[in-house]
Protein backbone atom coordinates (compact mmCIF):
# COMPACT_ATOMS: atom_id res chain seq x y z
CA UNK A 1 0.00 0.00 0.00
CA UNK A 2 1.32 3.52 -1.28
CA UNK A 3 1.38 6.35 1.68
CA UNK A 4 0.97 9.68 1.07
CA UNK A 5 3.15 11.77 3.86
CA UNK A 6 1.24 14.52 4.22
CA UNK A 7 -1.79 13.69 6.69
CA UNK A 8 -4.42 16.47 8.68
CA UNK A 9 -3.92 15.47 12.42
CA UNK A 10 -7.14 13.52 12.46
CA UNK A 11 -6.50 11.51 9.36
CA UNK A 12 -3.20 10.64 11.22
CA UNK A 13 -5.08 9.48 14.01
CA UNK A 14 -6.98 7.32 12.61
CA UNK A 15 -4.30 5.40 10.65
CA UNK A 16 -2.45 4.88 13.81
CA UNK A 17 -5.80 3.20 15.16
CA UNK A 18 -5.98 1.10 11.78
CA UNK A 19 -2.43 0.16 11.84
CA UNK A 20 -0.75 -3.30 13.51
CA UNK A 21 0.13 -2.53 16.70
CA UNK A 22 3.12 -4.58 17.92
CA UNK A 23 3.72 -4.75 21.52
CA UNK A 24 6.72 -4.26 23.16
CA UNK A 25 6.50 -7.69 25.14
CA UNK A 26 5.96 -5.95 28.61
CA UNK A 27 3.85 -8.31 31.25
CA UNK A 28 1.29 -5.42 31.25
CA UNK A 29 1.68 -3.58 27.75
CA UNK A 30 -0.88 -0.94 28.82
CA UNK A 31 2.06 0.49 30.99
CA UNK A 32 4.21 1.35 28.34
CA UNK A 33 5.29 4.89 27.66
CA UNK A 34 5.28 4.67 23.97
CA UNK A 35 3.28 3.20 21.35
CA UNK A 36 5.02 1.44 18.03
CA UNK A 37 3.60 0.73 14.86
CA UNK A 38 4.08 -1.01 11.80
CA UNK A 39 2.17 -0.40 8.37
CA UNK A 40 3.54 -2.62 5.54
CA UNK A 41 1.91 -4.39 2.29
CA UNK A 42 3.57 -7.46 4.36
CA UNK A 43 4.62 -8.55 7.91
CA UNK A 44 4.79 -11.51 9.86
CA UNK A 45 6.49 -12.16 13.79
CA UNK A 46 8.00 -15.51 13.88
CA UNK A 47 9.52 -16.46 17.16
CA UNK A 48 13.68 -16.60 16.43
CA UNK A 49 16.55 -17.26 18.31
CA UNK A 50 19.84 -14.67 17.81
CA UNK A 51 22.83 -14.71 18.68
CA UNK A 52 25.20 -11.15 19.88
CA UNK A 53 28.02 -10.79 20.41
CA UNK A 54 28.53 -7.29 22.58
CA UNK A 55 32.44 -5.59 22.03
CA UNK A 56 32.81 -2.61 24.41
CA UNK A 57 36.30 -0.53 24.36
CA UNK A 58 37.98 1.36 26.84
CA UNK A 59 40.26 4.55 25.73
CA UNK A 60 41.94 4.64 22.96
CA UNK A 61 41.96 0.41 23.35
CA UNK A 62 40.92 -1.41 20.38
CA UNK A 63 37.21 -2.99 20.46
CA UNK A 64 37.03 -6.46 22.00
CA UNK A 65 34.60 -9.00 22.82
CA UNK A 66 32.58 -8.44 25.77
CA UNK A 67 30.34 -11.11 25.93
CA UNK A 68 28.04 -13.07 24.15
CA UNK A 69 24.53 -13.55 24.67
CA UNK A 70 21.35 -15.61 22.77
CA UNK A 71 18.04 -13.55 23.08
CA UNK A 72 15.17 -15.50 21.91
CA UNK A 73 12.74 -12.58 20.47
CA UNK A 74 9.94 -11.63 18.12
CA UNK A 75 11.40 -10.65 15.07
CA UNK A 76 9.20 -8.26 12.92
CA UNK A 77 9.73 -9.81 9.19
CA UNK A 78 8.51 -6.50 6.77
CA UNK A 79 8.67 -5.56 3.50
CA UNK A 80 11.09 -2.78 2.13
CA UNK A 81 7.70 -0.12 1.88
CA UNK A 82 7.33 -0.52 5.27
CA UNK A 83 6.90 2.74 7.53
CA UNK A 84 7.71 2.63 11.45
CA UNK A 85 5.19 4.90 13.53
CA UNK A 86 6.24 6.00 17.35
CA UNK A 87 4.29 7.97 19.45
CA UNK A 88 5.77 8.64 22.82
CA UNK A 89 3.48 8.82 25.37
CA UNK A 90 5.69 11.00 27.92
CA UNK A 91 8.53 13.37 27.64
CA UNK A 92 12.06 12.23 27.98
CA UNK A 93 11.50 8.85 25.59
CA UNK A 94 14.63 8.53 22.93
CA UNK A 95 14.87 6.41 20.54
CA UNK A 96 18.43 4.49 19.36
CA UNK A 97 18.81 1.93 16.66
CA UNK A 98 21.42 -0.46 16.48
CA UNK A 99 22.20 -2.57 13.18
CA UNK A 100 22.74 -5.88 14.03
CA UNK A 101 25.14 -7.47 11.52
CA UNK A 102 27.35 -10.59 11.20
CA UNK A 103 30.37 -8.93 10.12
CA UNK A 104 32.82 -11.34 9.99
CA UNK A 105 30.93 -14.18 9.13
CA UNK A 106 30.85 -16.68 11.94
CA UNK A 107 26.87 -16.86 12.60
CA UNK A 108 26.55 -14.39 15.32
CA UNK A 109 25.78 -10.50 15.27
CA UNK A 110 28.25 -8.22 16.68
CA UNK A 111 27.24 -5.25 18.71
CA UNK A 112 29.22 -2.36 20.10
CA UNK A 113 27.25 -1.42 23.11
CA UNK A 114 27.88 2.48 23.01
CA UNK A 115 25.91 5.88 22.30
CA UNK A 116 29.07 6.81 20.07
CA UNK A 117 29.18 3.02 18.11
CA UNK A 118 29.41 3.74 14.53
CA UNK A 119 26.63 0.93 14.34
CA UNK A 120 24.21 3.09 15.93
CA UNK A 121 21.82 5.54 15.18
CA UNK A 122 19.17 8.09 17.18
CA UNK A 123 15.91 9.66 16.13
CA UNK A 124 15.59 13.24 15.75
CA UNK A 125 12.78 15.91 16.54
CA UNK A 126 12.53 15.71 12.32
CA UNK A 127 12.16 12.06 11.98
CA UNK A 128 15.93 12.48 11.01
CA UNK A 129 18.58 8.76 11.47
CA UNK A 130 21.66 10.45 12.50
CA UNK A 131 24.70 8.71 14.81
CA UNK A 132 25.53 10.00 17.86
CA UNK A 133 29.03 11.22 17.80
CA UNK A 134 28.93 13.16 20.86
CA UNK A 135 26.56 14.53 23.87
CA UNK A 136 23.28 12.95 24.67
CA UNK A 137 20.72 11.52 22.52
CA UNK A 138 17.31 13.71 21.43
CA UNK A 139 14.49 13.23 23.13
CA UNK A 140 11.18 13.59 21.42
CA UNK A 141 8.02 15.03 22.45
CA UNK A 142 4.96 13.25 24.23
CA UNK A 143 2.37 13.13 21.77
CA UNK A 144 3.88 13.76 19.26
CA UNK A 145 4.34 10.72 16.02
CA UNK A 146 7.33 10.61 14.13
CA UNK A 147 7.94 8.21 11.51
CA UNK A 148 10.87 5.92 10.16
CA UNK A 149 10.73 4.08 6.48
CA UNK A 150 12.35 1.06 6.00
CA UNK A 151 13.87 2.47 3.23
CA UNK A 152 16.26 5.23 5.40
CA UNK A 153 16.64 2.09 7.66
CA UNK A 154 18.29 0.03 4.69
CA UNK A 155 20.15 2.92 3.61
CA UNK A 156 21.33 3.63 7.10
CA UNK A 157 22.45 -0.25 7.70
CA UNK A 158 24.60 -0.39 4.57
CA UNK A 159 26.42 2.24 5.59
CA UNK A 160 26.73 1.07 9.47
CA UNK A 161 28.42 -2.04 8.04
CA UNK A 162 31.08 -0.48 6.08
CA UNK A 163 31.84 1.72 9.70
CA UNK A 164 31.73 -1.34 11.64
CA UNK A 165 33.80 -3.81 9.72
CA UNK A 166 36.68 -0.74 9.85
CA UNK A 167 35.61 0.13 13.51
CA UNK A 168 36.91 -4.44 14.17
CA UNK A 169 39.41 -4.01 11.80
CA UNK A 170 37.91 -5.91 9.04
CA UNK A 171 38.96 -5.57 5.47
CA UNK A 172 35.60 -5.97 4.49
CA UNK A 173 31.87 -6.64 6.04
CA UNK A 174 30.76 -10.58 5.61
CA UNK A 175 27.92 -10.58 3.05
CA UNK A 176 24.29 -10.19 4.68
CA UNK A 177 21.40 -11.38 3.79
CA UNK A 178 18.61 -9.15 5.08
CA UNK A 179 19.58 -6.07 7.23
CA UNK A 180 18.31 -6.93 11.01
CA UNK A 181 17.83 -3.70 12.90
CA UNK A 182 17.24 -3.57 16.70
CA UNK A 183 15.12 -0.58 17.61
CA UNK A 184 15.50 0.53 21.39
CA UNK A 185 12.86 3.37 22.57
CA UNK A 186 14.04 4.47 26.39
CA UNK A 187 13.13 6.39 29.06
CA UNK A 188 15.46 8.20 31.03
CA UNK A 189 14.89 7.21 34.63
CA UNK A 190 13.42 9.76 37.59
CA UNK A 191 16.63 8.72 39.94
CA UNK A 192 20.32 9.14 38.54
CA UNK A 193 21.38 5.45 40.01
CA UNK A 194 18.16 3.95 38.05
CA UNK A 195 18.43 2.07 34.57
CA UNK A 196 16.58 2.98 31.56
CA UNK A 197 13.11 1.85 30.91
CA UNK A 198 13.03 0.68 27.29
CA UNK A 199 11.31 -0.95 25.01
CA UNK A 200 12.78 -3.47 22.38
CA UNK A 201 11.61 -4.33 18.84
CA UNK A 202 13.62 -6.39 15.92
CA UNK A 203 12.83 -5.84 12.90
CA UNK A 204 13.85 -7.62 9.49
CA UNK A 205 13.66 -5.68 5.98
CA UNK A 206 13.23 -7.58 2.40
CA UNK A 207 12.40 -6.47 -0.33
CA UNK A 208 9.45 -6.68 -2.60
CA UNK A 209 7.81 -9.63 -0.47
CA UNK A 210 8.67 -12.20 2.19
CA UNK A 211 10.79 -14.97 1.52
CA UNK A 212 11.04 -18.08 3.36
CA UNK A 213 14.00 -17.83 6.14
CA UNK A 214 15.89 -20.80 3.46
CA UNK A 215 16.44 -18.28 0.90
CA UNK A 216 18.68 -15.52 1.21
CA UNK A 217 20.51 -13.03 -1.60
CA UNK A 218 23.07 -14.48 -3.25
CA UNK A 219 21.41 -18.25 -4.03
CA UNK A 220 21.40 -18.27 -7.45
CA UNK A 221 17.44 -18.67 -7.29
CA UNK A 222 16.90 -16.33 -5.08
CA UNK A 223 15.51 -13.52 -8.16
CA UNK A 224 13.32 -16.08 -9.11
CA UNK A 225 11.95 -17.31 -6.34
CA UNK A 226 11.28 -14.17 -5.17
CA UNK A 227 9.37 -13.23 -8.00
CA UNK A 228 7.10 -15.90 -8.28
CA UNK A 229 6.07 -15.52 -4.57
CA UNK A 230 5.34 -12.06 -5.48
CA UNK A 231 3.60 -12.75 -8.34
CA UNK A 232 1.48 -15.12 -5.76
CA UNK A 233 2.88 -18.71 -8.22
CA UNK A 234 3.85 -20.86 -4.89
CA UNK A 235 3.89 -20.08 -1.68
CA UNK A 236 6.68 -21.74 1.03
CA UNK A 237 5.84 -24.71 3.21
CA UNK A 238 4.07 -25.36 6.50
CA UNK A 239 7.07 -24.62 8.31
CA UNK A 240 8.00 -21.32 7.29
CA UNK A 241 10.49 -22.53 4.68
CA UNK A 242 10.99 -23.05 0.89
CA UNK A 243 13.10 -25.82 0.78
CA UNK A 244 14.32 -25.03 -3.54
CA UNK A 245 16.72 -28.11 -3.43
CA UNK A 246 13.79 -30.53 -2.73
CA UNK A 247 12.74 -32.38 -5.40
CA UNK A 248 9.30 -31.46 -7.67
CA UNK A 249 6.67 -33.56 -7.33
CA UNK A 250 3.70 -33.80 -10.24
CA UNK A 251 1.38 -32.56 -7.65
CA UNK A 252 3.01 -29.62 -6.89
CA UNK A 253 3.74 -28.42 -10.75
CA UNK A 254 0.03 -28.94 -11.46
CA UNK A 255 -0.74 -26.64 -8.63
CA UNK A 256 1.74 -23.72 -10.00
CA UNK A 257 0.49 -24.31 -12.90
CA UNK A 258 -3.20 -23.94 -12.17
CA UNK A 259 -2.25 -20.43 -10.32
CA UNK A 260 -0.58 -19.29 -13.61
CA UNK A 261 -3.44 -19.94 -15.66
CA UNK A 262 -5.55 -18.23 -12.85
CA UNK A 263 -7.33 -21.57 -11.10
CA UNK A 264 -10.26 -21.79 -14.03
CA UNK A 265 -12.58 -24.37 -12.78
CA UNK A 266 -12.93 -27.69 -14.74
CA UNK A 267 -14.37 -30.85 -14.63
CA UNK A 268 -13.66 -33.40 -12.40
CA UNK A 269 -10.22 -35.60 -12.77
CA UNK A 270 -10.87 -39.21 -13.78
CA UNK A 271 -7.46 -40.16 -12.10
CA UNK A 272 -8.05 -42.95 -9.44
CA UNK A 273 -5.80 -41.18 -6.84
CA UNK A 274 -7.00 -37.41 -7.03
CA UNK A 275 -10.29 -37.09 -5.36
CA UNK A 276 -12.08 -34.01 -4.38
CA UNK A 277 -10.69 -32.92 -0.71
CA UNK A 278 -7.36 -33.07 -1.94
CA UNK A 279 -5.04 -30.24 -1.92
CA UNK A 280 -4.04 -31.30 -5.95
CA UNK A 281 -7.55 -31.96 -6.63
CA UNK A 282 -8.71 -28.95 -8.53
CA UNK A 283 -5.17 -28.15 -10.16
CA UNK A 284 -4.96 -32.32 -11.26
CA UNK A 285 -8.13 -31.77 -12.87
CA UNK A 286 -7.65 -28.47 -14.84
CA UNK A 287 -4.63 -29.65 -15.93
CA UNK A 288 -5.95 -32.80 -16.99
CA UNK A 289 -8.74 -31.20 -18.55
CA UNK A 290 -6.16 -29.08 -20.71
CA UNK A 291 -4.05 -31.86 -21.47
CA UNK A 292 -1.00 -30.29 -19.68
CA UNK A 293 -0.33 -32.99 -17.65
CA UNK A 294 -0.80 -36.82 -18.58
CA UNK A 295 -1.58 -39.52 -16.30
CA UNK A 296 -0.15 -43.00 -16.62
CA UNK A 297 -2.00 -46.43 -17.86
CA UNK A 298 -3.04 -47.60 -14.58
CA UNK A 299 -4.99 -44.54 -14.18
CA UNK A 300 -3.39 -43.10 -11.47
CA UNK A 301 -1.54 -39.48 -11.99
CA UNK A 302 0.83 -40.15 -9.23
CA UNK A 303 1.18 -36.87 -7.38
CA UNK A 304 3.89 -37.33 -5.63
CA UNK A 305 6.12 -38.33 -8.48
CA UNK A 306 9.50 -36.40 -9.03
CA UNK A 307 9.65 -35.05 -12.26
CA UNK A 308 12.97 -35.19 -14.52
CA UNK A 309 14.02 -31.87 -16.58
CA UNK A 310 13.45 -32.88 -19.74
CA UNK A 311 9.69 -34.07 -18.26
CA UNK A 312 9.48 -30.19 -16.67
CA UNK A 313 9.74 -29.08 -20.20
CA UNK A 314 7.56 -31.19 -22.02
CA UNK A 315 4.61 -29.48 -19.97
CA UNK A 316 5.84 -26.55 -19.67
CA UNK A 317 6.11 -26.81 -23.61
CA UNK A 318 2.26 -27.78 -23.50
CA UNK A 319 1.39 -24.68 -21.11
CA UNK A 320 3.04 -22.55 -23.78
CA UNK A 321 1.02 -23.66 -26.34
CA UNK A 322 -2.17 -23.59 -24.43
CA UNK A 323 -1.22 -20.08 -23.06
CA UNK A 324 -0.50 -19.38 -26.88
CA UNK A 325 3.29 -18.10 -26.28
CA UNK A 326 6.00 -18.63 -28.72
CA UNK A 327 6.92 -22.04 -29.66
CA UNK A 328 10.36 -21.02 -31.80
CA UNK A 329 13.24 -22.78 -30.92
CA UNK A 330 16.73 -22.30 -32.27
CA UNK A 331 18.77 -24.31 -29.66
CA UNK A 332 21.31 -26.59 -31.50
CA UNK A 333 21.18 -29.86 -28.70
CA UNK A 334 24.27 -31.59 -30.41
CA UNK A 335 26.66 -29.06 -28.83
CA UNK A 336 25.88 -30.31 -25.05
CA UNK A 337 28.01 -33.44 -24.48
CA UNK A 338 24.66 -35.66 -23.13
CA UNK A 339 21.88 -34.75 -25.66
CA UNK A 340 22.00 -38.05 -26.93
CA UNK A 341 20.71 -38.74 -23.57
CA UNK A 342 17.27 -36.64 -24.63
CA UNK A 343 13.98 -39.10 -25.01
CA UNK A 344 13.34 -38.60 -28.34
CA UNK A 345 9.42 -37.50 -27.19
CA UNK A 346 11.28 -35.01 -25.39
CA UNK A 347 13.48 -33.14 -28.13
CA UNK A 348 11.12 -30.33 -29.46
CA UNK A 349 10.16 -29.39 -25.80
CA UNK A 350 14.18 -29.35 -24.80
CA UNK A 351 14.50 -27.41 -27.47
CA UNK A 352 12.52 -25.34 -27.09
CA UNK A 353 13.57 -24.55 -23.52
CA UNK A 354 16.72 -24.58 -23.70
CA UNK A 355 16.21 -21.37 -26.49
CA UNK A 356 14.07 -19.19 -24.36
CA UNK A 357 16.62 -20.40 -20.97
CA UNK A 358 13.60 -21.99 -18.92
CA UNK A 359 16.57 -24.72 -18.62
CA UNK A 360 20.03 -23.85 -18.96
CA UNK A 361 23.26 -26.57 -18.99
CA UNK A 362 25.67 -26.98 -16.41
CA UNK A 363 29.39 -28.19 -17.12
CA UNK A 364 28.22 -28.49 -21.03
CA UNK A 365 25.54 -31.32 -19.35
CA UNK A 366 21.39 -30.44 -20.06
CA UNK A 367 21.23 -33.51 -17.39
CA UNK A 368 17.92 -34.48 -18.91
CA UNK A 369 17.17 -37.79 -16.78
CA UNK A 370 17.91 -35.70 -13.44
CA UNK A 371 15.07 -35.07 -11.13
CA UNK A 372 14.11 -31.01 -11.05
CA UNK A 373 14.02 -29.35 -7.75
CA UNK A 374 11.68 -26.65 -7.03
CA UNK A 375 14.05 -24.02 -7.06
CA UNK A 376 14.78 -24.71 -10.89
CA UNK A 377 11.22 -24.25 -11.51
CA UNK A 378 11.40 -21.31 -9.87
CA UNK A 379 13.74 -20.07 -12.40
CA UNK A 380 11.93 -21.83 -15.29
CA UNK A 381 8.94 -19.65 -14.23
CA UNK A 382 10.81 -16.31 -13.96
CA UNK A 383 12.14 -17.29 -17.57
CA UNK A 384 9.49 -18.01 -19.33
CA UNK A 385 8.12 -14.32 -18.19
CA UNK A 386 10.69 -12.11 -19.15
CA UNK A 387 11.22 -14.14 -22.81
CA UNK A 388 7.65 -15.24 -23.40
CA UNK A 389 4.91 -14.02 -20.47
CA UNK A 390 4.10 -10.61 -19.99
CA UNK A 391 7.37 -8.81 -19.88
CA UNK A 392 4.88 -5.50 -17.64
CA UNK A 393 4.48 -7.86 -14.61
CA UNK A 394 8.53 -7.88 -13.76
CA UNK A 395 9.68 -5.69 -11.01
Amino acid sequence: MKLIRHWTAAALAALLTACVLITPGLANPEESFADFRIDASGIDVPERTITVVRYSQEGEDPLRPAGTTEYTCKLNRVTGDASFYIQPRSEGVEVVVDYLADLNGDGAYELIDSDSSPMRDTLDQKSILSAVTDGPCAALTSGETYIVSAESLASRYQQALLRGAQALGLEEAAPQSFPLCRVTLRRAPAEPEQDYQRQTYYLELYGKVLVPFDLSPGQWYYNAVEYGLAQGYFSGMEDGRFRPDDPLSRGQLAQVLWTVGGCLESDGSRFSDAAPGDWYYPAVSWCQQEGLIAGYEDGTFAPDTPLTREQLASILYRYARYAGSSLRATADLSQYDDHQAISPWAGDSMRWAVSNRLLTAEDNALRPADTVSRGELAAALYAYDINLGNRNSLW
